[in-house]
């Protein structure tokens, strides 16, 4: 039995594929919010899904129920959906999934099924990491772009190709996977401040929308996205303002940055590229006050 359903099959003009996936790669949900962004305001139909029995361990993911009509629950299994959207230019398939647990390769497969039959022509992947930025600058974007100019478009940071070696993620299996078969290939990152780990990160999910939209010529009505990032901000600001140990960390990071260029080489798969070993504060009391302030009820 296939692990790939196909819904429908519309004629696709050689479609761009964007592609986001939760887990390993998707600092505060940034990538696949982003993703789930896009799929929402463009109203996008779906057009195929793959099945979560084969990759998921549901005691780590666990379905989840919901209930329709005051009465009949549902079971909601993880989702790895397709969805596709149409321009009078060219056509386009947002993908958003969840890394799976098992069965990676045959996991990709199932995706290449999709790329293969409706003619993928690019494949642009969404990811987000924590890294040592300060949140009181603009969320640095890096990656890659399939051509020069389209990542000009997009405002990557990063100069050049790192040469990253260690674990990777299932968007960078699919990466290299779609490298071997010369497939053209970019990859949007976001950088997420490492001691903000609320999520979702509405800020960091409007910094790669911004650039995905850039960098593919699209367009996508962004207001809620930019009121809610707005609303995170201010928040996160004072969540921090009343730490000085944390206030004091952020400045050393902004005194870092200003003096210091991206660094050479810096690359999609690497994290801890652009991330230079400094003494930290204590974590566990910096998360533990940040954390705590963003559970707290809205209208504390």
């Amino acid at each position: 039995m296939s692990t790939l359903r196909i819904v429908e099959e519309p004629e696709l003009r050689q479609p761009i594929l964007i592609a986001a996936f939760a887990g390993w790669s998707d600092a505060g949900s940034a990538a696949t919010n982003a993703a789930q962004y896009l799929i929402d305001r463009w109203h996008t139909p779906l057009l195929a899904e793959i099945d979560a029995e084969e990759f998921y361990d549901f005691t780590q993911l666990r379905p989840t129920s919901r209930y329709t009509h005051d009465t009949y629950r549902k079971i909601i299994w993880p989702q790895n959906n397709f969805y596709y959207y149409q321009t009078p230019e060219r056509d386009f398939i947002v993908f958003n999934g969840i890394e799976p647990h098992l069965k990676w390769r045959a996991y990709v497969d199932a995706v290449l099924e999709v790329i293969d039959r409706f003619h993928v022509s690019v494949v642009v992947s969404l990811g987000a990491m924590f890294v040592d930025f300060p949140h009181t600058r603009p969320i640095r974007i890096t990656g890659s772009a399939p051509t020069e100019e389209m990542g000009q478009k997009a405002g990557l940071a990063t100069r050049g190709r790192g040469r990253y070696e260690g674990p990777t993620g299932i968007s960078g299996v699919l990466s290299a996977t779609l490298r071997d078969k010369e497939m053209p290939l970019g990859s949007i990152w976001a950088n997420v401040p490492h001691y903000v780990s609320a999520t979702p990160n509405p800020t960091a999910s409007l910094a790669l929308l911004r650039s995905v939209l850039s960098m593919l010529e699209l367009e996508a009505p962004l207001g809620r996205m930019i009121r809610a990032s707005a609303m995170f901000d201010n928040q996160l600001q004072e969540a921090t303002s009343r730490n000085a140990e944390v206030l004091e960390y952020v400045r050393n990071l902004e005194e870092r940055l200003d003096g210091q260029a991206l660094p050479e080489g810096s690359s999609d798969e690497d994290p801890q590229a652009q991330a230079e070993e400094d003494e930290l504060p204590e974590a566990g009391a910096i998360l533990q006050d940040l954390e705590e302030f963003f559970r707290r009820p809205r209208n504390e």
